[in-house]
């Protein structure tokens, strides 16, 4: 991974500041510009949000087009490098997050913090060809919600951040892990509006932040944003298609309400199934690496 020095007259912090800033900036202005324009085109229900993702992959690549053109950091620095082992890990990752969700909701289930609902729900849906094209739809909008996310929030924040603290002497391990867990924490404060059904304000970002932990890992042991891509590509999409909410208009196996808030419970439907999920990537990286290193982002200097 090629990590930027900073320019002539210019200190590496400032040089990440600028760097993340811009990137988030490039993005959510390309979000909302073409997301206003895609807006005003009339589209079916069973295209779910993928109109509005369309606008969110327009930002991923004018974030990548910046970064190279301004910064001279290619889109592989950042863990976007679409070779072999990149479509592997995205399929591994996939294979964890589903592994994660399935013992998530065993658990809910067993612990009796859900009720299962409905089953083999179609939504607002009455035929074959829109239900599958809603599901269509369905998986790429949450393929690209994975993708842009991991990019902005693991690949730059947590690679800046390394950046950053490894220009100012402290050690790579010290550097990755504390960047990993600032990632988490910004990531878990953006979802303090994001509503879920039956979970608190609370519950959410707490989600939230467990998962950016679980996504930084993955990123900083394999130096990709596949594995992590993966993984959050796979539990998002679980809650909708495997396990919906109740209110949700789109097609789902079943419905599942989750109505727990801060307690016992939670530590048991979430810390338990994010052991095996940070279990299942330590046995990946091992297998397809041979090691599990302490921290695999090379250093900045």
């Amino acid at each position: 991974m090629d990590y930027p020095t900073s320019t002539e007259g210019e200190s590496p912090t400032v040089g990440t500041a600028v760097r993340v800033v811009v990137s988030f900036v490039v993005f959510f202005l390309m979000f909302a510009v073409i997301g206003a324009v895609i807006a005003r085109v009339p589209a079916p229900d069973f295209l779910a949000s993928l109109p509005g993702q369309i606008a969110a992959l327009c930002g991923v690549g004018a974030v990548v087009f910046v970064s190279a053109r301004a910064f001279d950091v290619s889109p592989a620095a950042y863990g976007l490098r679409m070779d072999r082992r990149w479509i592997s890990d995205l399929l591994g990752g996939a294979a964890i997050g589903v592994l994660f969700q399935a013992v998530s909701t065993a658990a809910i289930i067993v612990i009796g913090a859900g009720t299962v609902v409905d089953r083999w729900s179609k939504g607002i849906f009455d035929s074959p060809a829109t239900i599958a094209m809603a599901l269509g739809a369905t998986v790429l909008a949450f393929f690209i919600i994975a993708l842009w996310e991991e990019l902005l929030f693991r690949g730059v924040l947590i690679r800046e951040l390394v950046v950053s603290l490894g220009s100012r002497g402290v050690s790579r391990v010290v550097a990755t892990g504390s960047a990993v867990v600032t990632s988490a924490l910004v990531f878990g404060m953006l979802h303090v509006n994001a509503g879920a059904a039956g979970l608190s304000t609370p519950v959410v970002v707490l989600q939230a932040v467990v998962g950016g932990l679980y996504f930084g890992t993955a990123y900083v042991l394999t130096d990709s944003l596949a594995l992590p891509v993966g993984i959050h590509f796979s539990t998002n999409l679980w809650t909708t298609v495997v396990f919906g909410q109740p209110e949700s208009g789109f097609p789902a196996a079943f419905r599942l309400t989750r109505p727990f808030a801060l307690g016992v419970e939670l530590i048991i439907v979430l810390f338990f199934p994010v052991g095996i999920l940070l279990l299942a990537v330590f046995l990946w990286v091992r297998a397809t690496r041979g090691e599990v290193p302490e921290a695999s982002l090379r250093a900045t200097t």
